[in-house]
């Protein structure tokens, strides 16, 4: 029988995240993108509603977003459509994945945070910009979260999120961009992004 943290209250848990392997061709697709996305904002006179929006994080991006691809790949998960392509210019609602689960297609969105090292703990937020939520009109999709460490040297898959459920959060006014703050004792453990 597992035995339960005792700084837990009874029903909580902590998820397992998916350590996914960085090599070489890892890195270097996700700078080829990041490097895409950001030159062709710079050309299209786009701004970020993240801040900065440089190479750096959309490198992260990239990075949480190939993580999730090769989990697909390793779980025999259908993948219909990438967010990876040759330009930016024009973003779309397709700049998300489309895998299929039990002959279901579902539209997945991966964020990625950068934590100090990948040690997680109960009291861990992570967080969905406003903004984008709200400009959103259809939440008919799932939120991956992934997390790297400052090294850039580790990538996991922390959990996963019905995007309808995000909106009964609260927002965090005390950071660059306003952000829905969910918690990490929240999120589905990726095992059961598998079943479905």
């Amino acid at each position: 029988m597992a035995r339960e943290d005792p700084g837990m209250a009874r029903g909580e848990r902590l998820i397992k995240p998916v350590s996914i392997p960085i090599n070489k061709k890892f890195r270097e697709d996700c700078a080829y993108y990041a490097h895409i996305i950001v030159e062709d904002s710079f050309q299209n006179g786009m701004k970020s509603r993240f801040g900065s929006g440089g190479f750096f994080k959309h490198y992260v991006g990239k990075m949480g977003e190939m993580a999730f691809f090769k989990f697909c790949m390793q779980e025999g998960i259908a993948v219909k459509h990438i967010p990876f392509r040759e330009g930016y210019a024009d973003l779309n609602e397709r700049d998300d994945f489309v895998v299929i689960i039990h002959n279901v297609e579902r539209i997945i969105e991966v964020k990625t945070a950068v934590l100090k090292d990948l040690k997680l703990d109960k009291e861990l937020r992570l967080f969905y910009n406003e903004k984008q939520y709200n400009d959103k009109s259809d939440h008919n999709y799932i939120v991956v979260f992934a997390a790297t460490n400052k090294q850039l040297t580790q990538i996991a898959l922390l959990g996963w999120i019905p995007a309808s459920e995000i909106k009964k959060y609260p927002v965090r006014k005390d950071i660059v961009s306003p952000a829905y703050a969910i918690p990490l004792k929240d999120l589905r453990d990726m095992r059961l992004f598998v079943e479905g």
